[in-house]
């Protein structure tokens, strides 16, 4: 029991720290890059009444790992999310030629997984096009952020800017945020 609990707590981290900071924090809207199967995308909507979410996605194929089923996931996102109609956003395409499309300082948050290894190559230009979109105050959140740093040194920020998610008095293991100025 106690090793499905380990599993369940890594595996499904966001289900314990992602929504509960956004609710602390107070977020009225949101974005998420790489909506995937709306998994996360759901538990944050559901434990935030008020919280306005969009995701994006390719959902296309790609070969390797969690994205060889991507153009299952699509459909997987939309069923999960269809509760959520009326507070839910979902845009297909790729996120750096949407980011031309979006006003700057639209949203209160961003989630952006840094995870995934195939985005690897691209994560100095996501961040510079998505970071402007972030309200003056609002948030950049994802995990393990010290794996890219050298991205967001490249574009100004310092390790003072990196705080650990924080739910109640507990920091989160895996989560942290920037802060936009």
């Amino acid at each position: 029991m106690q090793n499905l609990i380990k599993r369940v707590k890594y595996k499904g981290w966001f289900i314990f720290d992602l929504p509960y900071f956004i609710r602390e924090n107070k977020f009225k809207k949101g974005i998420e890059l790489g909506a995937k199967a709306g998994r996360s995308m759901f538990f944050m909507l559901r434990a935030n009444k008020n919280l306005q979410l969009t995701g994006i996605d390719l959902w296309e194929m790609i070969e390797g790992g969690a994205y060889k089923n991507s153009n299952k996931n699509e459909v997987k996102c939309k069923h999960k999310l269809r509760k959520f109609n009326n507070r839910v956003t979902l845009i297909k395409g790729d996120a750096k030629q949407i980011a031309d499309n979006i006003p700057d300082e639209e949203f209160d948050f961003i989630y952006y997984d840094l995870q995934c290894k195939l985005m690897t190559g691209v994560h100095q230009e996501m961040i510079s096009k998505w970071v402007p979109k972030i309200k003056k105050n609002g948030v950049l959140i994802g995990r393990d952020f010290r794996d890219f740093r050298t991205a967001f040194y490249n574009l100004g920020y310092n390790d003072e800017d990196f705080k650990k998610c924080m739910i109640g008095k507990r920091a989160s293991d895996r989560l942290e945020y920037l802060v936009i100025k």
